[in-house]
């Protein structure tokens, strides 16, 4: 049989649990092994920026589940935005999505090689640090050359090993909390917490950055009219509640300086409170779940350049749905190994810092656009569930758009080239099947 979408129900390989762990999954990966470092620098008063952070993910969830109830066989969040906006806004958004989730691979890449230099100290600096990296980055593109199915079991086996040592910090860890270290590190740079709560929750949003897994990887996900919602929403839940629990630990153990040069804090953490003993193990299990959640967002990676809203507008040509093709494939190598190279900085938190607050900004245009979606695709509800999709849709926009107002200037310069770059890639694209049209 064959979905409206065009979709074989054969492909419709992934149930509820896989595909809420890949939604987990995608979550708690290098956002939860790596952002104690990068926050570090704001100390514990970061916590208010989870706080934030979670609640503006909640709307951006609730903004999706919608637009997936409301289109259960539809092709995922850039589908929303082209049936709201039109095609151009559709094949933007791929498109930005992609620009954003590609560097996004990279920097949980980083995150990989941050954990993997316990291991290995010469992988910490200079150009062995950038070898790894790369090296992780295309490790996984040849995973998902085997297909999605292999990926999505990879990332909830690697989700059960990788949740050993956040679980230990969420729970254990409060056995060596000290509410001293924890107050003393609170603001160390004394700043206006208008200033700093907001930048911290550009940074701490980073974690939450795959929240769309379930509804990208729609096409694939049986009864996705039900499945889809749960599983975003459910990953959702999951994740806020390890994050918040593990890094108020984390907080309370290592000083927020020491916490702000650290590559790997969780083992840090480790072995400040037990020793280095258990270092190496924690280390071992955040490399596991770091690489499972480099595998999973590279699938949301490929299969967001290859999605109905880019593919109808680039080609007329049918996508080969059990995997993606292996020219995409080669194309996102590339272009990651390049970013790789452009971000090399002195230290792997600096250059984890940097890759991911780009990416978060870029990330903010497609799912505000997807939340903003929401607002006339709700029309066809009753009232009262039309104003309270509405009122979530119209939330999540906002904090999207306060997410970028509270980003580094710097940044919006290296967000805006993309969105220009989305918008003549679409007009070369339209200019070009016109031509071939008439020639016809």
């Amino acid at each position: 049989m064959t979905d409206t979408n065009g979709t074989t129900g054969s492909h419709r390989t992934l149930g509820l649990f896989l595909a809420t762990m890949t939604v987990a999954g995608c979550m708690i990966g290098s956002g939860i092994y790596m952002l104690p470092a990068s926050l570090g620098a704001f100390g514990s008063v970061s916590i208010l920026s989870w706080l934030a952070a979670t609640l503006g993910a909640g709307l951006i969830a609730g903004s999706l589940a919608w637009c997936a109830v409301l289109d259960p066989q539809g092709g995922g969040m850039f589908t929303y935005i082209r049936k709201a906006f039109g095609p151009a806004a559709g094949f933007v958004s791929g498109v930005l999505y992609w620009a954003s989730t590609l560097p996004g691979c990279v920097a949980i890449a980083i995150g990989c090689t941050g954990y993997f230099s316990v291991f290995a100290p010469a992988v910490k600096h200079g150009l062995p640090a950038t070898l790894s990296v790369a090296g992780f980055v295309w490790l996984f593109i040849a995973a998902n050359w085997v297909g999605p199915r292999f990926v999505a079991k990879l990332q909830g086996w690697s989700l059960g090993l990788g949740l050993v040592p956040v679980l230990l910090a969420a729970l254990g860890g409060w056995v060596f909390f000290h509410g001293a270290t924890f107050v003393q590190s609170w603001n160390p740079g004394h700043a206006d917490l208008m200033t700093v709560v907001p930048r911290g929750t550009v940074m701490a949003f980073w974690a939450f950055l795959g929240i769309e897994g379930a509804v990208i990887l729609a096409p694939r996900i049986k009864n996705p009219g039900r499945n889809v919602p749960l599983a975003t929403l459910g990953g959702l839940a999951l994740a806020a509640v390890i994050y918040i629990a593990a890094c108020s630990a984390l907080m309370g153990i290592v000083p927020a300086a020491t916490l702000a040069k650290s590559s790997a804090p969780f083992a840090d953490a480790a072995a400040v409170a037990v020793g280095g003993s258990l270092a190496g193990a924690i280390a071992l299990f955040a490399l596991i779940k770091a690489s499972g959640a480099l595998g999973g967002n590279m699938l949301l990676t490929l299969e967001s350049l290859e999605c109905e809203s880019v593919t109808s507008v680039l080609s007329t040509a049918p996508r080969d749905l059990p995997r993606v093709s292996g020219r995409t494939l080669l194309i996102t190598g590339i272009i990651a190994t390049l970013i790789v190279l452009m971000s090399q900085s002195p230290t792997l938190v600096r250059q984890f810092t940097m890759v991911t607050d780009v990416v978060v900004v870029l990330s903010m245009f497609t799912y505000g656009a997807a939340c903003l979606a929401l607002v006339p695709l709700a029309r066809v509800l009753p009232l009262p569930a039309r104003l309270a999709a509405q009122a979530v849709g119209l939330g999540g926009t906002l904090f999207c758009a306060l997410i970028v107002a509270a980003s580094e200037p710097g940044l919006l310069i290296w967000s805006v080239l993309p969105v220009l770059g989305a918008f003549g890639a679409y007009w070369l694209a339209v200019m070009r099947r016109q031509r071939r049209a008439v020639a016809a």
